[in-house]
């Protein structure tokens, strides 16, 4: 979801835009939302170049999603052969990535806090958190999100054993905010099919989403 005047936009370690993009360490959750996570099933990957670092502390001031919707028990990715070549690792990468994709989908339609926890289990903390403000700004706008952000046209990259790049063609078309009142969608909000990118790490045995961004960049989904 992207703003016409550039609310969503690409976030590198800090929060703006669809609020995503972290570099820090695997999500300690925020006091009273440590649900357990569901399984994950899925064979699918996704790569993006992203610099380790130190985690980064939880923030004392993180909103309080109301309690909503809760996620499926199991969420499955579905293989895609062509992004993965049948490498275990890219498989790994893009199973995190897809994951986060779906979750951060169910985070804005539902604005339930049900979902941090799984979110949380598959990116870094400044991400997560990033994703929890983005969600609660949409409640604050009496909005909330329908449909789920998918993607085509996607390419891993692994230029190290800890760190992975993806760009992909992200549909956000069928992506987007609408008024909590009439369901009518956000104006403001510029929608279609733009490229987009990701930066992962492998950190605790776990690969995880550390940077997430999009453009104004067409692209054919």
């Amino acid at each position: 979801m992207r703003r016409a005047t550039g609310v969503h936009a690409l976030v590198a370690c800090g929060t703006l835009s669809i609020l995503l993009a972290a570099c820090g360490g695997r999500v300690p959750l925020p006091t009273g939302i440590a649900d357990k996570a569901p399984t994950t099933t899925a064979s699918t990957t996704t790569s993006a170049a992203a610099t380790t670092s130190p985690a980064a502390a939880p923030s004392s001031s993180l909103p309080t999603l109301p309690t909503g919707a809760t996620p499926p028990p199991t969420t499955t990715v579905t293989t895609d052969v062509a992004a993965t070549s049948g490498n275990p690792t890219k498989q790994s990468i893009l199973t995190a990535y897809e994951t986060y994709l779906f979750d951060l989908s169910g985070l804005d339609d539902t604005l339930s806090k049900a979902y941090i926890a799984p979110l949380a289990a598959v990116t870094t903390y400044r991400l997560a958190e990033a994703s929890v403000r983005q969600a609660a700004a949409l409640l604050n706008a009496h909005e909330h999100g329908v449909g789920t952000l998918r993607d085509d046209r996607i390419t891993i990259l692994v230029p190290s054993a800890t760190t992975a790049d993806i760009t992909d063609c992200q549909d956000e078309y069928n992506f987007y905010p609408v008024e909590d009142a009439n369901g009518s969608a956000d104006p403001f909000v510029q929608r279609g099919y733009f490229a987009g990118a990701a930066q992962l790490v492998f950190q605790g045995g776990h690969w995880l989403v550390d940077v997430f961004s999009t453009t104004h960049v067409t692209c054919n989904y």
